[in-house]
């Protein structure tokens, strides 16, 4: 016999044994499921688990075989996903890069926080006194608001700069085809930073605040307010994580200075950033 005659049968061994190694998954051991091949963590499960706000006495094993369904289902329609081509959609992949990106950063802030100090009491104390609005002076704020999509045209935000009531921007909405809703809500001052809450407070009456949100745009006007200053035992946990938040941004802000003057970055023409004067 040829050496060439082996060839066939040399493939066809290659064949099943990538066959037999793709069927060697078991639902065993850290594996709760394998669906087509893929298998499905107990990691995974336990995390679904952990994010399902199972009330108190209700049956764990039931409700772990449930979680284990509803991940199987998401597999299933996943798989049906890539078979269809979706992974590969441009749009699909810009997406994903995004996605990747948030998920990256906040975990690498995770990591950072573990750098913070935390504060001492004195240092506490004296951040509290320097901002009543989130302790003292902590107010709720009653607000009449309308949300809408961010718009993929930004000049239609920019447009909004020079309008100075909700009405106003409303109808320039309309005007835009953006759709809207409209309605009253709380605004926590001892939730906002300060920087930004003193700056919503130096506004005209009337004049409304524009916020960008991962769910879209918030416009606001301020209707009323209550103030409700926090106790001690609800300030202090406070303080210390405004701080380590600010101290936080800080770490990571010098972390990416640090990375922007060891990086090599080419532009396109007609990309580059305009030069910074000192």
């Amino acid at each position: 016999m040829s050496r060439l005659s082996h060839t066939p049968i040399i493939l066809s061994c290659i064949a099943i044994s990538m066959a037999l190694s793709g069927c060697e998954k078991k639902a065993t051991g850290q594996v709760a499921a394998v669906v087509n091949g893929d298998e499905i963590t107990l990691q995974e499960v336990n995390a679904a688990l952990g994010n399902a706000n199972i009330p108190d006495g209700a049956q764990k094993d039931k409700a772990r075989a449930a979680i284990v369904q509803r991940l199987i289902d998401k597999r299933l329609v996943e798989q049906q996903a890539k078979a269809a081509g979706i992974d590969r959609d441009p749009e699909f992949l810009t997406r994903q890069r995004e996605l990747n990106q948030t998920l990256l950063l906040e975990f690498y802030a995770k990591r950072a926080q573990d750098t913070v100090r935390v504060p001492d009491k004195a240092a506490i104390d004296k951040f509290i006194s320097d901002h009543p609005l989130n302790f003292a002076g902590r107010t709720i704020y009653t607000v009449d608001q309308i949300r809408f999509p961010a718009p993929a045209d930004q000049s239609v935000i920019a447009g909004m700069k020079d309008l100075h009531t909700l009405p106003a921007i409303m109808q320039y909405l309309t005007s835009k085809g953006v759709k809207f809703d409209r309605g009253n809500n709380k605004i926590d001052s001892a939730q906002v930073a300060p920087q930004m809450m003193q700056q919503v407070l130096a506004l005209p009456p009337g004049e409304p605040f524009i916020v960008p949100t991962p769910q879209g745009v918030v416009a606001s006007v301020i209707v009323g307010k209550e103030v409700q200053p926090l106790a001690p035992e609800q300030a202090q946990p406070l303080a210390v994580q405004m701080m380590r938040s600010q101290e936080l941004d800080k770490v990571i802000q010098q972390r990416l200075k640090d990375a922007r003057a060891k990086a090599k970055i080419e532009y396109q023409p007609g990309f580059t950033p305009p030069a910074t004067t000192k």
